[in-house]
């Protein structure tokens, strides 16, 4: 068994002074630990290092791999904000337009490839995911209960997401090295080979006591000014940084475990080293019609791969499975009629939207006189081929994968900066649609 640990900070806070010496100070314990870590920054943040002059931290910084962490961070809107009121293919284009200078502003002021995204405080959105992949960016890294599988990494949108995990822990919130120390040692072990521990802080957190951005940003509302957040008494910097190296010092001494970045842990996930056979296809297909992640050959194809997988196969293609983000909006299929499954496989293969470039589901398929949804597209070409038969009745279908969004979820409680009445339900629609992409990493 291999313990990974993704230790990550989100460097952010551009308003407190007090917080670039706590930045300097835990970048110096790295140093001296040896720990390479994944530095999500603000851009207005790394700005006002170059603008202060602090060579001396942007200098250890270079030694880290360094991720976006939005511009502004929380000045609102925030994209949770903004793409509650758009499609998918609206929303991905609208934080394109909207995020990417910053993006590629910090890309040229570090100097690296910005290998992770995170959004501010708990405002995520699906529509962000076509963006990324747009841009080159591999993995997701925050922290909430919106969408998870079971506790372990998974894709999503294309890329590599690390949260809702069973392994979490974060030492300002959660108290001392021991307690970080003991939730080591009880680590779901739940995987193939390598197991992953992600631990997370604000380095204002070692030197304030209030988020800066809940200071100033509460409510939804933009302020006229911006103040600092409160201080720790003094010695508590000191105190934090010292369980962190002590905690460091504990993890390292074993053999098993190795401190990874958001880029090093792509390299752990198994691969399939065989080709995906029709027998592979046939016993999916047998086992239902619900649209849902399937595992072939070692490794998982999520629902659209799936789909388009059955489609190749009725069609007589390769069977290289093929993403595809889910449609804009579930619509019913309107049926006069039974349909060839190899005929409603082939418009399934030929005709597609586009997000940024990247393939997208209709919302509708038209076969004949009928126009068939992708959910009973997907179950009555699974009928179909489990029953050896082409001429089919349109069976109903349900996105079994969307399961795994948390409808639960309130925004608001954890994070105050919402306004009051901000309840974002298009969010976890466009979020359901797109578990068409959903599928476990295997590790």
């Amino acid at each position: 068994m291999n313990r990974k640990i993704l230790l990550w900070f989100d460097v952010e806070d551009y308003v407190t002074p007090e917080t670039e010496e706590a930045l300097y100070r835990l970048l110096k314990m790295l140093q001296e630990s040896g720990v390479k870590t994944t530095l999500k920054l603000c851009v207005k943040k790394y700005e006002q290092l170059i603008q202060n002059g602090r060579a001396d931290i942007l200098s250890m910084m270079h030694d880290h791999e360094m991720s976006f962490h939005m511009t502004d961070h929380s000045v609102h809107p925030v994209p949770t904000e903004y793409l509650e009121y758009m499609g998918f293919k609206e929303g991905a284009a609208d934080f394109d337009r909207r995020e990417y200078p910053g993006f590629e502003r910090l890309k040229t002021l570090c100097g690296q490839n910005l290998t992770s995204y995170g959004h501010p405080g708990v405002a995520w959105a699906p529509q962000v995911f076509p963006a990324l992949r747009k841009w080159g960016v591999p993995t997701y890294l925050d922290v909430h209960d919106i969408v998870g599988i079971n506790g372990q990494p998974f894709w999503y949108g294309g890329v590599l997401c690390y949260t809702k995990l069973n392994n979490l822990t974060h030492l300002v919130k959660d108290g001392t090295e021991g307690k970080m120390i003991a939730d080591f040692e009880a680590m779901n072990l739940d995987c193939t080979d390598t197991v992953f521990l992600s631990i997370y802080d604000h380095p204002h957190e070692l030197c304030t006591t209030e988020f800066w951005d809940e200071v100033n940003f509460a409510g939804g509302k933009n302020p006229p000014y911006l103040v600092p957040a409160p201080l720790r008494p003094e010695g508590e910097l000191d105190k934090l940084i010292d369980q962190y190296r002590k905690f460091i010092a504990y993890t390292s001494a074993r053999d098993d475990t190795e401190y990874v970045t958001a880029q090093e842990s792509l390299r752990y996930e198994h691969q399939r080293f065989r080709k995906i056979t029709e027998a592979d296809i046939l016993a999916a297909a047998k086992k239902g019609t619900e649209a849902d992640y399937a595992e072939i050959g070692g490794a998982c194809c999520a629902a659209s791969e799936m789909l388009n997988l059955m489609a190749r196969y009725l069609t007589g293609r390769m069977l290289v499975p093929e993403l595809y983000y889910g449609p804009e909006k579930e619509e019913k299929s309107v049926v006069s009629s039974k349909v060839s499954a190899r005929e409603l496989a082939e418009v399934i293969f030929r005709e597609h939207e586009t997000v940024l470039g990247f393939k997208q589901l209709k919302s509708l398929y038209r076969v004949g006189d009928n126009f068939i949804s992708p959910v009973d597209a997907y179950a009555t070409i699974a009928r179909a081929i489990a029953a050896g038969e082409d001429e089919q009745e349109v069976v109903t279908g349900r996105l079994k994968a969307g399961d795994n969004v948390n409808f639960d979820y309130v925004f608001g409680g954890n994070w105050v900066l919402w306004a009051p009445d901000f309840a974002p339900r298009n969010i976890f629609e466009q979020t359901r649609l797109q578990t068409w992409t959903l599928k476990p990493a295997v590790f």
